[in-house]
């Protein structure tokens, strides 16, 4: 792995450019939200041809850049309080908290309302709304799974096992040998198609490991549209998620 320097006007200046050699047949060239400018490149590539793709791809970086910049306060982690906002599943919902004598959370529209004994305590709404959203994003997740399972299961795939975990560089992961699906807990702030494309995605790698023609080709048939869905989720703000 080596990086480039380059320049932008203000104020970002002088940007460093990741730039990986791997199996792939295309350049690919991604900004993060947290402005990590990534290039992944053939290894047979010669450095010219990256230097002047980096060079004609400058005015794309810089739009990426300010757009991120100009809407970083919506943030990866939602302070607990009444009036405070999320997304679940794209949608904007505002939270409200109040006292109780037992813990509850439920969802009504565009409300989620957390009652609790412990109302004035961050740490402890912190805590109860994590576990309300581990286990609501991980039933969404588990039936969009059993929606797109039967595309991979008429090749002999077993039913893969899920588990949710804060991630900060993926959406999502699979592994083969132990017939495993990870997804990001915060994916369960994306819109539904792109919650479904992560999950065909997933899938699609246990008769397709690497993101081969012929991955891309399975994922075109069963999903077409699935590079604008990969667009708008590659856009939905997520401050720290890192590169991939």
């Amino acid at each position: 792995m080596t990086s480039k320097k380059l320049c932008l006007t203000k104020p970002w200046g002088d940007i460093e450019v990741i730039v990986e050699r791997k199996s792939v047949k295309r350049i690919r060239l991604k900004v993060f939200p947290n402005g990590v400018v990534k290039l992944s490149a053939p290894h047979g590539v010669p450095d010219k041809y990256i230097n002047d793709f980096l060079r004609s791809k400058t005015a794309w970086i810089e739009k990426s850049l300010n757009y991120f910049r100009d809407t970083e306060a919506d943030d990866i982690e939602t302070e607990i309080r009444s009036g405070a906002t999320t997304r679940v599943l794209g949608r904007q919902v505002r939270i409200m908290v109040n006292e109780a004598n037992s813990y509850k959370i439920e969802q009504k529209e565009d409300y989620v309302y957390i009652l609790s004994p412990a109302a004035g305590d961050k740490q402890a709404l912190q805590n109860q709304f994590g576990r309300w959203w581990r286990k609501q994003s991980k039933t969404y997740f588990l039936a969009v799974i059993d929606r797109f399972y039967p595309i991979v299961a008429k090749h002999g795939v077993n039913k893969p096992a899920l588990s949710v975990r804060r991630m900060k560089t993926i959406w999502g992961s699979c592994s083969r040998r132990y017939g495993k699906i990870n997804l990001n807990y915060y994916l369960y702030k994306a819109p539904p198609p792109c919650v479904d494309y992560v999950v065909l995605h997933e899938l699609a790698h246990f008769l397709y490991p690497k993101h081969d023609q012929a991955f891309y080709e399975f994922l075109t048939v069963h999903m077409p549209d699935w590079k604008e869905r990969k667009r708008i989720l590659d856009h939905e703000v997520v401050k720290g998620l890192g590169t991939n």
